[in-house]
């Protein structure tokens, strides 16, 4: 009895509940792992086609490989977490493509290492300290970590929703998503009308808006109360509110990952869910996981045969889907089916961990999780770098890739749609107003360029129409539901077709036409090019078309 009691007391951090095998770690650890797959999968569709002078760029991919693998075989390794990530952080910086998501993936991994024991304590780990209590304050940290990367993720997310676009129906990127997710799933135009009404379509933008705004309200008052002393320990059951969020986290990420390519963002659902993992719902998952692994164990050849039957009548049902199409993905992972259906699975699964978990009391609880301030400063550094690269964007220096992508924010050419980042209309005759985008800047700055036409390929394609490359299904139930046919990126680069015959004109921050124009001369192909672009502010045009050859 008295060995049962002291393992409870471990929580996630040892052997959940004594369960055998598993815990929170070593569910994230599979998590992160199956992720950073799917990098090794678009470089071994990619890389080949570089040639023999970027040959050196298999070799940290051979190594994520390897990592991914190890992880695979020793899921409660912390050695095996710590070397995906340092893996992962070489590969996602050499070959990884610029999307959102990548940025995530790059944020857990300088998590897991700035939250390892000896990274974060300053010095090399003892011989003499105990590996289970390592591994438990790890575990904690990396909860801190986490869960202020995914306040801070949805705080600035919602944040950029604010916008008049993303709340009109027939332009919102969400109502687009909805749809799409719809049609996803095998409905035709007609049965996506019943079931996504007109009443619907115009409410949803504001319940994504107020679940993304609400997350890190709710998360943050929640454990602040936790952290006051009613009823929570750091090794005990999460509280019903992180609990609920996650449920419906859970939803949302399954149902943004539904769309058929190029509009779904199955990569970015597919690295929330090791964040959910280690940030929300840890004791959960761990007893979850070390109950399947229990069961595995005592449930004999017929269970895991079972299992293993379910697992390939799943994976042959998606490789035979995916044979059957030939959908556009950009990022090229070329693995929607699979990426979906894990998603759905793996969320799934979460969702039942969080809902079917019970409150523990802090009562009996032996250890506390404390850190200093140079503890606390480097497992918020994750936290910190995603709000930046959020920031950024209001600074009109990063277009993509973002955090505000699909959120239907314009900052470009001085005027914003945000509610609170809104400017008048520019008066030629009145003083400018204080402009909070542009205010400590260049006045280069509070202008946009509006290119009315150019032959430089990066110019010309550096504002993206996805929506010609859907399928026809999808466009159909755009098309029904009263949504424009736009569905925009900002690539860094696009080595595809023009997807609209004509060329539309597009208003872009300075600083990226000229990192732009600048990579062409650097690079002295040899060839002339125009720009034809116009100065907007404020909204309005300045003077007339200017033409510069290049």
């Amino acid at each position: 009895p008295r060995i049962t009691r002291r393992r409870r007391r471990m929580g996630t951090g040892a052997r959940s509940e004594g369960l055998p095998g598993w815990d929170a770690l070593a569910v994230f650890s599979v998590t992160l792992a199956h992720c950073l797959a799917l990098q090794v999968l678009k470089d071994a569709q990619s890389l080949p086609s570089l040639g023999a002078a970027t040959a050196w760029r298999w070799a940290p991919t051979a190594l994520l490989a390897l990592s991914v693998a190890r992880v695979h075989a020793a899921p409660r390794s912390t050695d095996a977490l710590v070397a995906l990530a340092m893996n992962g952080i070489i590969v996602l910086a050499c070959n990884g493509s610029q999307s959102n998501h990548v940025l995530l993936e790059l944020a857990m991994c300088a998590a897991v290492l700035l939250c390892a024991p000896s990274v974060t304590s300053g010095r090399p780990a003892s011989s003499t300290e105990d590996p289970s209590r390592a591994r438990r304050a790890f575990s904690r940290r990396l909860t801190i970590s986490t869960r202020a990367a995914l306040c801070v993720l949805y705080a600035t997310t919602g944040f950029a929703k604010l916008n008049d676009d993303w709340h009109d129906p027939n332009v919102s990127c969400c109502v687009q998503m909805l749809v799409g997710a719809l049609s996803g799933m095998g409905l035709d135009a007609n049965h996506v009308q019943v079931v996504a009404p007109e009443r619907l379509r115009a409410l949803i933008p504001y319940a994504a808006t107020a679940f993304e705004l609400g997350f890190p309200l709710l998360c943050v008052a929640s454990t602040c109360r936790i952290l006051g002393g009613r009823g929570f320990a750091w090794d005990g059951g999460a509280p019903g509110t992180h609990r609920a969020l996650t449920a419906v986290g859970a939803f949302f990420h399954a149902l943004i990952a539904l769309p058929p390519p190029p509009m779904s963002v199955y990569p970015f659902s597919m690295i929330m869910a090791p964040m959910y993992v280690a940030g929300m719902v840890p004791h959960e998952t761990g007893v979850a996981a070390s109950a399947f692994a229990a069961r595995w164990k005592s449930g004999g050849a017929s269970f895991r045969a079972g299992v293993w039957a379910i697992v390939a009548v799943a994976v042959a049902f998606a490789v035979k889907q995916h044979e059957a199409h030939s959908y556009f993905e950009y990022p090229p992972y070329f693995a929607w089916e699979l990426g979906a259906l894990w998603v759905c699975c793996a969320f799934g699964a979460l969702a039942y961990a969080a809902l079917t978990g019970t409150s523990t009391s802090r009562e009996g609880n032996e250890e506390e999780v404390s850190l200093s301030r140079r503890a606390l400063a480097k497992v918020s550094a994750p936290a910190a770098f995603i709000f930046l690269v959020s920031a950024s964007t209001y600074a009109g220096i990063r277009t993509y890739p973002s955090f505000a992508m699909f959120s239907n924010l314009r900052v470009e050419g001085g005027v914003s749609n945000h509610w609170v980042f809104r400017s008048k209309p520019h008066d030629p005759t009145e003083e400018s107003p204080f402009d909070p985008i542009a205010a400590g800047r260049d006045e280069t700055y509070r202008r946009g360029v509006l290119v009315t036409n150019t032959n430089l390929p990066s110019l010309r394609l550096a504002q993206v129409n996805l929506a010609p490359l859907l399928p026809s299904a999808t466009i159909d139930a755009l098309t029904a539901a009263g949504c424009r046919r736009e569905f925009h990126v900002t690539p860094p680069t696009w080595p595809y077709p023009a997807t609209e015959p004509a060329f539309v004109a597009y208003a872009i921050p300075p600083i990226e036409v000229r990192r732009r124009v600048a990579s062409a001369l650097r690079k002295g192909t040899g060839m002339d090019f125009f720009v034809e672009y116009r100065w907007v502010r404020g909204g309005g045009a300045e003077g007339g078309p200017a033409r510069r050859l290049v």
